[in-house]
């Protein structure tokens, strides 16, 4: 970026305050970092301090930069966004990762680390360039984008309950843990029996007809042998450890608790399915028609991948929306020497990179193209052969998923007899 005159603004966020360094084009520091607070007096303070300095300066460009920390600066970039103040400037801003500061900071000699020095290290790095894509503010994606991030929150919520009530099965019935008793130690009829009945011992002597009784209400009648199903448990419960009164009475507690705790969470998940779903047909119809007609690519992913995009036509190809998410290798080169092996850089918007990945797996699965594709990745190398190759195949599928949402168009496989462009 060629700029003659410019501010650089660099702003620490804090739960509290927004600490703000101004750099003029030769670096020096026309605003020695202090401190505003961190709500709409303080953020409106800031701009206008800026503004001050852009006009007694005869600037051009106001260049703002953040470092992410979590939501804490996301409402002084709307500020920004809605201000009206600058519109005799250029303004851009951006959300640097942590990483990035991190080593441009190291960069920089023995720093000390206070908020202080924090806004000046910001505000230096904008002044390097080759920056980030510039913060991007479309409060309907935005939107999409907390339901969508908020169910994979869910899910991930749901696996750990279900890991810590899996421990607590063990201590109530260890057979159940180490073979296939029930279909779904998570489902109705295993919660039905392991939190109506007392222990395994209970379990192990109670009349054989009452168990089928208390399965077969709990499954509805699901099972084709609820006789044997029946025994079997029985069996099971027989031959699991046996805890004393005092032990057990904790551990049911626990499981009952852990069981109310999965219900809930399944509940909350289907309400933001139910939202991004509406989200989504009212605000991104003719995206999700685009990334659904992809083999392999469902509701779900499709909708993860719109919340994280955004507009496509902010990314110049699909090189930058695959930087954008991650998915980009280091190269070590030496005079002569250049490795085979190189690692997938751990930096961009990792929520988009695990989407395109999760669509990947899909795809090699459903869609003939992507599985010759992942096929031959998979054959190149004899070690991590399925992580390489699915990586790999998230990056083409990058490229097919820019240029359908760029021409704004349908996916087709490609003709029998006709090689995929593969760059």
């Amino acid at each position: 970026m060629s700029i003659k005159n410019c501010l650089y603004v660099g702003v620490d966020v804090s739960l509290k305050s927004l600490t703000t360094c101004i750099l003029d084009i030769s670096g020096e520091q026309v605003f020695k970092p202090k401190n505003f607070s961190n709500d709409p007096d303080g953020a409106e303070k800031l701009l206008d301090t800026v503004l001050s300095y852009a006009n007694s300066l005869d600037v051009t460009h106001i260049l703002f930069g953040i470092e992410a920390t979590s939501v804490y600066g996301s409402h002084f970039l709307y500020t920004i966004a809605d201000s009206n103040i600058f519109s005799a400037f250029t303004v851009q801003s951006y959300c640097f990762e942590p990483k990035i500061i991190k080593n441009f900071r190291d960069s920089l000699g023995d720093l000390p680390k206070n908020d202080k020095m924090d806004s000046f290290v910001i505000a230096s790095r904008l002044r390097l360039g080759n920056l980030p894509n510039e913060f991007y503010i479309n409060f309907n994606q935005l939107g999409l984008q907390r339901l969508t991030r908020f169910r994979q929150h869910i899910i991930k919520s749901i696996t750990r309950e279900k890991t810590y009530l899996v421990s607590n099965l063990f201590l109530k019935f260890s057979k159940l843990t180490q073979k296939k008793v029930f279909s779904d130690n998570f489902g109705a009829t295993a919660e039905a029996l392991l939190t109506d009945l007392y222990s395994s011992d209970e379990i192990a002597t109670i009349p054989v007809e009452e168990l089928i009784d208390t399965i077969a209400i709990a499954s509805k009648n699901h099972f084709d042998d609820i006789n044997s199903t029946a025994n079997l448990i029985k069996k099971s419960a027989s031959n699991s450890f046996k805890l004393k009164n005092e032990l057990n009475d904790a551990v049911n507690i626990v499981i009952k608790a852990c069981f109310e705790n999965i219900s809930a969470l399944e509940k909350s998940l289907k309400n933001i399915e139910t939202s991004i779903q509406k989200q989504v047909k009212i605000f991104f119809k003719n995206e999700y028609t685009i990334l659904t007609s992809i083999n392999g690519i469902g509701p779900v992913i499709a909708a993860g991948i719109i919340a994280e995009i955004g507009d496509i036509n902010r990314f110049r190809n699909d090189d930058a929306l695959a930087k954008f998410a991650g998915l980009v290798w280091s190269q070590y080169q030496s005079g002569e020497f250049e490795a085979d092996d190189t690692h997938l850089r751990k930096t961009g918007n990792v929520y988009l990179r695990n989407y395109l990945c999760q669509a990947a797996n899909c795809m090699r699965i459903h869609n003939s193209d992507f599985a010759m594709f992942y096929s031959r990745k998979f054959k190149e190398v004899s070690k991590h052969q399925h992580k390489r190759a699915l990586v790999l195949t998230a990056r083409k599928a990058v490229r097919v998923i820019f240029a359908l949402l760029h021409d704004n168009r349908l996916y087709t496989l490609p003709k029998k007899g006709v090689l995929p462009i593969e760059n």
